[in-house]
């Protein structure tokens, strides 16, 4: 028994042995090349994770009753945007609007198309006014319809994509050419395009109609007052946020293909700062230092955010620069390169602290508001819609909501 028990701890003994040699001498080949164990693990390590897509469109009416949906848009549109870009990675968020009227108006639609350029959608929503309108129904018909067949939606399975319907009155169902709502929403369907309403006011017709969408498009209906339930918080850090942000708005510069870029976003920084308020250029603030925003922020071809990531200014060709750098000696290009970036890391800095002490103060306000008022605000209502959508295309919205 015991010649046994000594004969199979030696096989064990031995068969150890092997294995361990095995897997220290065991190579694989990867991309042709010969890998080790411990190199192949950290070949798997280092897989980059795809960033998840979120698409949202809002259909709002811009008719004469809807003064206060078009300047809740223009207030909270950074915040919406601050609180769909909370999941890790961080996503590609496109937002676009398609504003509606009716036949006879100024406009029976007008559209801001999808993208990730949210300075330029803002300077087309600055624009825009609440007018016209008259009888009761509104070109929805149409306007569901072109947000469905228009928009440039994502054709990936994995891509989150929903609309927001807002507005106080039912489509107009007696225009003959008109595409019906019912066949706007199978086509959403096809797309996997969900449809939340969101009924300002107490029209029982638009009440019915916007459920019976939200119901046929797996989306959510949800019912506010013509102010939108809008909670809007101004902080004692707005003004000095703004200012800052403005100051980092300049230190922008676009050389090569995007050397284009140069006057319009001079132009976008300086409306936001004389016409956007205070509060609503210090959420655009907290928005553009976001992981999400901070990439569309500086875009591409931006100098002083390709030579902080590693871009040697020797290698960009004189000719690609802006007129004034092109003038510079080669130590002046470094000199006033290596300012501003010294400026920008200052301001970068600033913004966070004083953007964190704005949202404490935030904090602190809405524990004073009644829950069930902010629970059924504007940016509540949203939030809550995408975060439980998106969960089913694998998407986890995290934190809370943006002000």
């Amino acid at each position: 028994m015991e010649r046994r028990i000594y004969a199979l701890m030696r096989i064990m003994l031995v068969l150890s042995i092997l294995m361990y040699t095995s897997c220290k001498d065991n190579s694989s080949k990867i991309n042709g090349n010969t890998k080790t164990n411990d190199e192949i693990v950290q070949v798997v390590d280092t897989t980059q994770i795809t960033r998840p897509k979120m698409q949202v469109v809002f259909l709002l009416d811009a008719t004469g009753s809807m003064s206060g949906l078009i300047g809740t848009a223009k207030e909270k549109i950074w915040s919406i945007a601050g609180s769909l870009a909370q999941t890790n990675p961080e996503p590609e968020l496109e937002i676009g609007m398609i504003f509606y009227r009716d036949r006879g108006d100024e406009f029976v639609t007008k559209h801001i198309p999808l993208g990730n350029d949210l300075d330029n959608m803002y300077e087309q929503l600055m624009a825009m006014q609440a007018f016209g309108g008259g009888d009761a129904p509104e070109s929805v018909n149409q306007a569901i319809h072109e947000g469905i067949s228009q928009i440039q939606w994502d054709t990936d399975p994995k891509t989150y994509r929903a609309i927001f319907l807002v507005g106080d009155y039912p489509p107009h169902m007696d225009y003959k050419d008109d595409v019906k709502y019912s066949e706007s929403c199978v086509e959403a369907n096809k797309k996997n395009i969900i449809i939340n309403t969101i009924l300002m006011g107490n029209n029982s017709e638009t009440l019915r109609i916007w459920k019976e969408i939200a119901k046929k498009t797996n989306g959510e209906f949800i019912q506010t007052d013509m102010n939108v339930n809008n909670i809007s918080i101004n902080t004692p850090y707005d003004d000095k946020i703004n200012d800052l942000q403005y100051q980092l708005d300049q230190t922008r510069i676009y050389y090569g293909e995007s050397s284009g870029k140069m006057v319009t976003k001079q132009v976008q920084s300086e409306k936001l700062s004389k016409y956007a308020s205070s509060s609503v250029n210090a959420r655009r603030s907290d928005y553009n230092m976001s992981k999400a925003g901070k990439k569309v922020y500086y875009g591409s071809f931006e100098l002083i955010n390709d030579v902080m990531n590693g871009k040697k200014l020797s290698d960009i060709k004189t000719s690609d620069l802006p007129d004034n750098m092109q003038t510079m000696s080669t130590s002046e290009r470094q000199k006033y390169v290596d300012e501003l970036i010294e400026k920008r890391k200052k301001l970068e800095k600033e913004i966070i602290s004083f953007n964190k002490q704005r949202q404490e103060y935030i904090d602190k306000e809405i524990e004073k508001i009644d829950k069930s008022k902010v629970k059924e605000s504007f940016d509540d209502a949203i939030y809550k819609s995408v975060k439980d959508q998106a969960a089913s295309k694998n998407i986890i919205l995290e934190e809370k909501v943006k002000r």
